[in-house]
């Protein structure tokens, strides 16, 4: 893999104009691109036996956390591809994850299944070409492990299914790009997905907050 300072270089080029409208959409696929790069890289370096399969969604009801640069791309994926009533359905969704969330508390919220509100009937993404890092970083080597972890979300006992190499090396990347975030004088806190993504669908107020530097998402 490319050491931290050229990754870290090639980061703060993709989002130095990340601001512009017109800009975010490629920064964030470019900053994509590049993670599946390395994460495949590591796979096949170190052989990595990947238990990840199309339709297996037992991390699809963890807590994924959203830096803002993302969440808007995903929004307006969303409402490219989406046709109006399915992003109605969506948003509800959306909202009722929400309303369970802000009621358990964000602590309580890591610890429990909420299912995303971008799974399918057939377990697999709707949204998969656009999902979040975090999305992307995650891959398991053992399924039994997955089944136990979403039998007992609660359980901080049970090993992650990650191989080191793959985490370590793909949170190299997501650290570079935030640290360009900031550089760009932009904010890069993540959020709970079900709240950011809410907000940025339902107005364009968060977004322009962010564009202008100050934090995307209060509520």
């Amino acid at each position: 893999m490319a050491d931290a300072a050229d990754w870290g270089a090639r980061s703060r080029a993709v989002f130095a104009g990340a601001a512009d409208p017109k800009k975010l959409s490629t920064a964030v696929v470019t900053f994509h691109k590049q993670l599946d790069e390395v994460i495949t890289a590591t796979i096949q370096g170190h052989a990595v036996p990947i238990a990840c399969s199309r339709g297996c969604h037992y991390c699809c009801s963890l807590q994924v956390e959203v830096q803002p640069a993302e969440t808007f791309t995903l929004a307006a994926w969303l409402k490219r591809t989406f046709a109006p009533d399915r992003l109605a359905a969506v948003l509800e969704k959306l909202r009722e994850n929400a309303r369970r969330t802000r009621e358990m508390g964000l602590e309580a919220r890591k610890r429990a299944n909420i299912p995303c509100v971008l799974l399918g009937n057939d377990g697999a993404c709707t949204a998969y070409a656009a999902r979040p890092a975090q999305c992307r970083k995650f891959n398991s080597m053992n399924l039994e492990t997955c089944k136990a972890s979403y039998a007992n979300p609660a359980d901080d006992s049970i090993e992650s299914p990650e191989h080191r190499a793959i985490s370590h090396n793909a949170s190299v990347i997501i650290a570079q790009a935030r640290n360009a975030i900031r550089d760009a004088g932009l904010d890069d806190t993540s959020a709970d997905m079900n709240l950011a993504l809410l907000e940025a669908l339902e107005g364009s107020v968060a977004e322009r907050r962010w564009r202008s530097g100050k934090k995307a998402f209060v509520k």
